[in-house]
């Protein structure tokens, strides 16, 4: 059965999505490793280089040899890639036509386990291509930090959100911001180690050479982080009293999502600030 790929994903508003380089060798290798005792290698590989062609408006051909059809894959699948929904349908579809054959192949969760590897906002569900971007990206790992209570927190929410369990993910998407954000504080902004994320949120915005406000606009932008404040200041006490942190009734999922959405923007936005100001 051939992979469904919903009409708002053939044809998206604005710019589609494409593959890295990473996410397509991995894709590569897994295509690599497809083998059968009854049929040839290279009519496996010609398969994946088939189906790459089409999705991409290529013309296929057959390769000389194996080695050459394994050269030729790389740049169909590199041609492919600049359409993820495309290129995922295509991959599937080809480990389809091979199964008929017979053949092994590697099921939709090892595809799902790529495309989640790499932050890719689609799954495959019930042999239909689906969007699962629900959630904007989720902040960067907080470098030098690999064993802090920042990067457990992150890591941890992660997990959750892959399991589609935003309500669970408050605490501790709140607790990576709240101990990022004092990390921050060092060397500029006196705080104490007990102040609410909405406090230091705010001495921060007022202190930090990296969030000063002297672009075009500035007034502006200042607006829409005053916002975002009274969004932190929210989610202090939906922390408190509708996740996990303690014995609550949780947030349905949508407005789970939204809190999770709000933090997340302004966890990037401060990232990208220091990025900047470093630079």
């Amino acid at each position: 059965m051939k992979i469904e790929v919903p009409t708002e994903l053939q044809f998206p508003m604005g710019g589609t999505t494409q593959l890295t380089a990473e996410a397509v060798q991995d894709f590569i290798g897994l295509a690599r490793k497809v083998y059968s005792n009854t049929v040839d290698r290279q009519q496996i590989i010609e398969k994946f280089k088939e189906l790459f062609a089409a999705s991409s408006g290529d013309q296929y051909g057959r390769s000389s040899s194996l080695s050459w059809a394994e050269s030729d894959l790389e740049h169909h699948a590199d041609r492919a890639s600049s359409d993820a929904p495309r290129f995922i349908a295509a991959f599937c579809d080809a480990c389809n036509a091979l199964k008929e054959l017979g053949v092994a192949v590697p099921g939709h969760q090892y595809v799902n386990n790529i495309l989640e590897k790499h932050s890719v906002p689609f799954r495959v569900s019930d042999h239909r291509l689906v969007a699962t971007d629900d959630h904007i990206s989720p902040p960067d790992p907080v470098i030098g930090s690999a064993e802090s209570t920042v990067s457990r927190a992150l890591s941890d929410a992660k997990i959750l959100l892959g399991h589609s369990d935003s309500a669970s993910a408050i605490d501790r998407v709140h607790t990576a911001l709240h101990g990022y954000l004092l990390e921050l504080c060092e060397g500029f902004v006196q705080v104490e180690q007990d102040a609410s994320l909405p406090r230091v949120f705010k001495l921060l915005r007022r202190s930090h050479p990296a969030l000063t406000q002297e672009g075009p606009r500035g007034s502006d932008v200042t607006k829409i982080l005053q916002s975002f404040a009274g969004a932190i200041d929210a989610l202090s006490t939906i922390r408190n009293q509708a996740s996990l942190a303690h014995a609550n009734d949780l947030l349905d999922e949508p407005e789970a999502t939204l809190a999770l959405n709000a933090v997340y923007t302004v966890f990037r936005y401060i990232q990208d600030c220091v990025k900047r100001h470093e630079s």
